[in-house]
């Protein structure tokens, strides 16, 4: 009859202790001290005891090695942990150095931003004339960081502008702000066909008139729609020719600091706004118009800013912690 060791039991108690870690993903519960995290799994069978691996990085770890029981007289335990978040394997159950292996542990290496800065180059309000610093995705990729794009207390990259700064020679407002990219690091724009979204998780910290997100019309040289902050709630400006745009009072109060997830959509030929999951905005562009290229454009565009030498007085700051763009 199959019977669990007292070992295997004092180790099933520990995991209840500790809530049921494997059930927890992203290590919510903070493992004890020299300890890197846990998602292990039990199965049970047999007279043995089991190791498990142990991945082992800087900042927070996953740890997916599965822990079996199975044999008899198990009492090798393996899974030293190896360095660079890699996890080693441990031997597990039947007679000592013999049995079924351990799991592999989960790569360390702290808790990634799910932002492929790939995909972006970042432009900043700093630099000179009508030419603000541009940041390339290689040096994002790096972990670029400055008083205009740094990450949060809460895991967040924050978008940061100030009240003056460098602006283009097409605008009168600076902005902390990427701009699409393609696969082989260049400046994409792409037909309104197809299917083509960008979403975005966030929130703006301060800010009174803010642009968060943009489709612009790269063959037009304007946008064709700009995702305005008002304060505490959205209004979209549309424009299809620079200079004869308007603004769309979208529905929904979002109040400064309170998280939202929006999806820009420019697909078959449609525009289409949806804020927390309401679709809160549609439009047909017209042919000439539909013909263009496109991208995305995401961060922050401060309407109330103007040009300047650039101070590190927040005047508003964008926080975003998703941006997801598909094209198929």
């Amino acid at each position: 009859m199959n019977h669990v060791s007292p070992l295997v039991a004092g180790f099933c108690l520990f995991l209840s202790a500790c809530s049921g870690l494997g059930d927890i993903p992203g290590g919510a519960v903070p493992p004890p001290a020299g300890f890197a995290g846990s998602d292990a799994v039990i199965s049970s069978g047999g007279d043995a005891t089991a190791g498990a691996s142990v991945g082992q990085g800087g900042g927070m770890s996953n740890v997916g090695g599965m822990i079996d029981v199975g044999g008899t007289g198990g009492t090798d335990v393996g899974g030293a942990a190896t360095t660079a978040g890699e996890g080693g394997a441990g031997a597990i159950g039947g007679s000592p150095a013999t049995g079924g292996s351990g799991g592999a542990g989960g790569q360390g290496g702290g808790t990634p931003m799910p932002i492929d800065y790939a995909g972006w180059e970042l432009q900043l309000p700093t630099g000179s004339g009508n030419t603000p610093t541009t940041i390339s995705s290689a040096k994002l990729l790096a972990g670029y960081t400055d008083a205009y794009f740094y990450q949060g207390t809460d895991g967040g990259q924050m978008f940061m502008d100030p009240p003056k700064g460098i602006t283009t020679s097409g605008s009168e407002h600076c902005r902390t702000e990427m701009r699409e990219l393609g696969a082989d690091g260049k400046q994409i724009a792409w037909p309104s066909t197809g299917t083509n979204t960008m979403t975005v998780t966030g929130k703006v910290v301060k800010g009174t008139s803010v642009t968060v997100a943009q489709v612009f019309d790269g063959a037009g040289g304007n946008t064709l729609a700009e995702l305005q902050f008002q304060g505490k709630s959205f209004s979209l400006f549309y424009e299809e020719s620079k200079g004869a745009g308007g603004s769309h009072p979208l529905s929904g109060s979002v109040p400064l600091n309170t998280k939202y997830t929006f999806t820009l959509s420019l697909s078959n030929g449609v525009l289409t706004v949806t804020i927390n999951g309401k679709q809160v905005y549609t439009k047909t562009p017209g042919a000439d118009t539909r013909a263009s290229q496109f991208y995305f454009k995401v961060g922050n565009y401060d309407q109330d800013t103007s040009a300047g030498s650039a101070s590190t007085t927040a005047h508003s700051i964008v926080e975003n912690y998703t941006i997801e763009v598909v094209h198929k």
